[in-house]
């Protein structure tokens, strides 16, 4: 029997990765009592898990047998991103009563917004469209949708031209959680600092696998060969395992610089990796360059955590993120020969730790007082 003391209600997928690291924060971070929170979750359809990763002593209950009363008595509903994984149960939720959206919020991510953008440049308005994933509950939630969680900054305007009304209400809450739960994070922090004074000069070009593809990753490293400055720096990509192919080009083109140009560069190719394995590799690194897109809490928890130095796009969306949101210090480029005339430059990355921890500690504040 679930308790009465049960105020916040989260909406989940089976498979939904941000939401236990999100209520692992809520815990761990702001304190958040266990029992004040429960999780209602749903099978999805993309994936065989049939139940979201338990975290602490929350209540968690399958949504085909929750009683509906459990989201009239809640305070909040929280549900993360929309798609059509989740969309047809959202708008379930909020068929229940037409005064339940008054405590309904959306945590949004950069994803969802910019398929939205580009529905929105192709048809000028939000439609469905299978390539977009936008499906007919998705445009009909987000008509009904007021309360999301995310950067103001970042946010408000793209929200308000997507949805094309200003009533919007923004929880001005930035990432809080790490790419591990809390408390194993904060003991691989302390490991990797007594470490962290041995590092060499490692670059990892994008915090995922795809971040870049063949032609960019060929003429990132030529540029370095180019200049004959290769030597100094390792090199890390991730790569999927499925994209053998195009891996093989890759490792054709290492060969030939070796054989033929007489130059070896030492450059690591990873495939997949569990979340402790690939937290400690983006630590080793002294930079990251980052995607245009996506790859935010991983460079986040880098700065965080003082490992390194962020190089990102000029004018691009974590351009615009990190430096206009939250005024850290990063490598800025145009051409990848940009980027390297900047490698040495005196980035502070104490400052940067600071602004990012303090960042948190304002967004937590923020949301203790919605979920309180």
């Amino acid at each position: 029997m679930l308790s009465h003391d049960i105020k916040h209600v989260f909406l989940v997928s089976s498979a939904e990765v941000f939401s236990p690291l999100y209520l692992d924060a809520l815990l761990y971070k702001a304190n958040i009592l266990p029992e004040s929170i429960c999780v209602v979750y749903f099978q999805s359809n993309a994936s065989f898990v049939k139940e979201p990763k338990r975290i602490g002593h929350i209540n968690y209950v399958n949504f085909s047998e929750v009683d509906r009363s459990i989201f009239i008595n809640a305070k909040t509903i929280t549900y993360f991103s929309l798609s059509p994984l989740n969309s047809s149960h959202v708008k379930e939720v909020l068929e229940i009563d037409s005064n339940i959206k008054n405590k309904c919020y959306m945590f949004i991510t950069d994803d969802e917004v910019e398929r939205w953008l580009k529905c929105i440049d192709k048809y000028g308005c939000i439609k469905p469209d299978a390539k977009l994933l936008i499906s007919d509950n998705d445009v009909w939630v987000l008509g009904r949708q007021q309360y999301f969680i995310a950067l103001d900054t970042t946010f408000r305007n793209k929200l308000k031209r997507v949805l094309e009304r200003s009533d919007i209400k923004i929880v001005d809450a930035g990432v809080i959680f790490d790419t591990l739960p809390t408390l194993c994070s904060e003991k691989l922090e302390s490991a990797i600092n007594l470490e962290s004074i041995h590092k060499v000069k490692r670059i990892m070009l994008g915090s995922k696998p795809n971040a870049f593809n063949y032609k960019e990753i060929k003429s990132f490293l030529s540029e370095f060969v180019s200049r004959g400055i290769h030597k100094q720096y390792k090199f890390i990509v991730m790569w999927p395992s499925q994209q053998w192919r195009k891996r093989v080009i890759l490792e054709l083109y290492l060969f030939y610089l070796r054989k033929f140009k007489k130059e070896v560069v030492d450059l690591s190719v990873i495939t997949s990796l569990s979340p402790l394995s690939y937290t400690t590799l983006v630590m080793s690194n002294t930079h990251l360059v980052l995607q245009p897109r996506g790859g935010a809490s991983t460079a986040r928890q880098f700065m965080k955590w003082g490992q390194g130095v962020v190089c990102v796009a000029s004018d691009s969306h974590n351009d615009q993120f990190f430096c206009e949101s939250q005024s850290v210090d990063l490598i800025r480029y145009r051409t990848y020969s940009q980027l390297i005339d900047q490698l040495e430059r005196d980035v502070d990355i104490v400052s940067n730790a600071n602004k990012i921890k303090a960042e948190e500690k304002r967004s937590l504040d923020m949301l203790i007082e919605l979920y309180s």
